[in-house]
């Protein structure tokens, strides 16, 4: 086998920098709530809802990404032997983008077209394709579109495998990756380090894309299953039994009319495995050590908003779906990881090239029986010596500041087996490193934002050790007692920062206290006014000014705003579509459609999002009511969309 350190060209959009706006109660995703039926029994409540974050602190938001895509070339590891060629993207998460069957000449996966992030994840920026690895979190991985400090290892055999590695900050978790080509199977390894003197909640889930066809069949060794879909603000978790559910046989992907999650409830005694499978019997297995005892399909459904969904994630790619691998049952829940404890887990992905027959049998049993042959074969590999690590080369790719920083604070290793070099340390932690050493935090210009943020009492400790006053440092205390929950106290401190000096960055997050965690509308519309008066410039504060408005009803404010912005924020789609909101929320239908109409691109559109949607029906309410001589509120939103259906291009709906 040979590992290769080289670039991976491919279209991409540009990702754009960090949000520098931390959330403060913000992030919808988080705080989704559960509802379960009461076909889900004691045992498996369990850790459902457990462990579930109140913030995505430290981290900040990426949500500044376009859709104009130019090749560019991204840092990858590829990994090839006589069977198989499996590329890593190091710089987007480690995503394994490729697995290539060169016997039979065909991808395993779904291997995106492009790089198009888009508002699915944690952070918002996500991208479909390949294989993701989550950890710490129900969502996608924080780090999903962040490199991964990448090296060459070598076992006692003096063979080569890829190690991949980097600290989770909300855990507070080390994770590494190795993966080594053995005869026709992919092997990788994960282990997770909790080296902290305390428990934390944990998760992991290897989200697999595959393509979907006609005859796209998923096979795994369950006769029960959970299924979940999204609706409302909210998950909604079921049970039922395999193959069928409501007279469909929805091991087969396009059954689904809907979007939803199958989370498969394989016997603890069987093998864990899964597959998926085309008309000729050929397919992907993925296979693993007992540790990874949850298995998933997600599917986009075959109504509108699904289908648009896989075109809106690529270019010509077309259709496809998740198979996944997870720690628990389902990703609703998180279970605790002990202190100083140590999680680990190997995987296997090959090729299947099953009976046709078989594997397509009305008798699930006798399809699972098909592939569980191929599965048996292989998982002796999992008993392997193929990552007992004796050598390691010098770091080749780089990841983030955040695990050497991490080293300084806690003044010990945060790893047993990765190295987070001084190196490492770039300007992002470079306050933070004088903060340590004594200096304080700087007295910067109120037009300066931060470069970074950090969580934890010891932080804390440390500003209030060096602490002289400034509006900078209240601005992070306030930010640091947020993360730890306690509002009171970081809404005395960004009110103190203001006081020091008049500044966005603390008006903002007064507003977002405000109207996020007390329901003050108006007060919150009145802190936004200052924060945009000062920096009206910024987009992401001047988006989250038009939500203000909003959500005060002062639809004319943001009408006469609009035309006085600059040319980047008149040109964002989200700020286009607010202004139509606003313009039907005051009646005034021909300025809506002005704003609202098949040529709207919303670049940062969220999974699971009614904006548009909703605003297309408040405009052709009124537009159907003016046509019938009736009252607006007298008319459904199934007669709206009878006779005004929402175009595909703008329709994002997952039910």
């Amino acid at each position: 086998m040979e590992i290769t350190f080289k670039k991976f060209y491919i279209p991409a959009a540009n990702l754009g920098k960090e949000n520098v706006l931390p959330d403060v109660h913000d992030n919808a995703y988080i705080r989704a709530t559960v509802s379960l039926t009461e076909k889900i029994d004691k045992e498996d409540r369990k850790y459902i809802g457990k462990g579930m974050i109140s913030t995505l602190l430290p981290y900040m938001n990426l949500d500044s990404y376009d859709r104009k895509r130019t090749v560019r070339g991204f840092d990858s590891v590829v990994l090839e032997n006589e069977f198989l060629k499996a590329t890593f993207v190091t710089e987007l998460g480690g995503r394994l983008w490729s697995l290539y069957d060169k016997k039979n000449g065909r991808e395993l996966l779904y291997s995106n077209d492009v790089f198009q992030p888009a508002n699915l994840a944690l952070r918002n920026a996500w991208f479909s394709g390949g294989v993701e690895w989550n950890v710490g979190i129900k969502g996608h991985n924080p780090l999903t579109c962040s490199p991964l400090f990448a090296k060459k290892v070598y076992d006692k055999r003096g063979n080569p495998v890829l190690k991949m590695y980097e600290f989770e900050r909300i855990r507070g978790v080390v994770y590494s990756i190795y993966a080594v080509l053995v005869k026709d199977v992919l092997l990788v390894k994960t282990c997770i380090e909790n080296r902290q003197n305390k428990s934390v909640p944990m998760y992991w889930w290897s989200n697999i894309a595959v393509p979907e066809t006609v005859k796209t069949r998923v096979i795994v060794p369950a006769e029960k299953t959970f299924y979940c879909y999204y609706e409302n603000g909210g998950y909604l978790l079921d049970a039922a039994d395999l193959p069928d559910l409501g007279g469909k046989d929805v091991t087969y992907a396009v059954n689904s009319s809907r979007s939803r999650d199958f989370f498969f409830k394989i016997p603890e005694e069987e093998k864990k495995w899964i597959a998926a499978v085309d008309k000729d019997g050929y397919g992907l297995l993925q296979f693993s050590t007992s540790a990874l005892k949850g298995r998933k399909m997600f599917v986009w459904g075959q109504q509108n908003g699904g289908r648009h969904w896989s075109e809106w994630l690529s270019d010509k790619r077309g259709a496809y779906i998740e198979i996944q691998a997870g720690l628990l049952r389902t990703q609703l829940e998180h279970f605790p990881m002990a202190a100083r404890s140590e999680i680990s887990f190997i995987e296997g992905y090959c090729s299947v090239f099953c009976d046709a027959k078989k594997v397509h049998d009305k008798d699930y049993r006798i399809a699972q029986k098909e592939a569980g042959r191929f599965a048996a074969e292989r998982a002796e590999l999992l008993n392997g010596d193929y990552f007992d690590i004796v050598k390691e080369d010098e770091i080749k790719y780089y990841g983030s500041a955040f695990g050497a920083l991490e080293c300084a604070l806690k003044k010990s290793p945060i790893s047993k087996t990765c190295a987070f070099p001084k190196e490492s340390l770039t300007a992002e932690a470079a306050e933070w490193l004088d903060l340590l050493s004594g200096k304080g935090l700087p007295d910067k210009s109120v037009n300066e934002c931060a470069l970074s943020y950090v969580t934890g009492k010891q932080w804390i400790k440390a500003i209030e050790k060096t602490f002289s006053g400034n509006w900078y440092e209240y601005m992070h205390l306030g930010v640091l007692y947020y993360a730890e929950k306690n509002y009171a106290k970081a809404e005395e401190c960004f009110k103190k920062s203001v006081e020091v000096k008049e500044n966005c960055w603390s008006l903002r997050n007064l507003a977002k206290i405000k109207g996020n965690i007390l329901g003050d509308a108006a007060g919150a519309y009145e802190y936004m006014l200052r924060a945009f008066n000062l920096n009206g410039g910024y987009l992401p504060l001047t988006t989250e000014f038009a939500y203000a408005c909003i959500r005060a009803e002062k639809y004319d404010k943001w009408i006469e705003t609009y035309p006085s912005l600059d040319l980047e924020a008149r040109e964002s789609g989200r700020l286009k579509m607010l202004t139509g909101a606003c313009y039907a929320k005051i009646g005034d239908i021909d300025g809506a459609l002005g704003f609202i109409n098949e040529s709207l691109v919303v670049d940062d559109i969220r999974e699971g999002e009614y904006s548009i949607s909703s605003i297309w029906v408040e405009i052709y309410k009124r537009v159907l009511a003016k046509e019938k001589h009736v009252y607006y509120g007298e008319i459904s939103d199934a007669e709206v969309l009878e006779k005004y259906p929402l175009p595909f291009k703008l329709d994002y709906r997952m039910h």
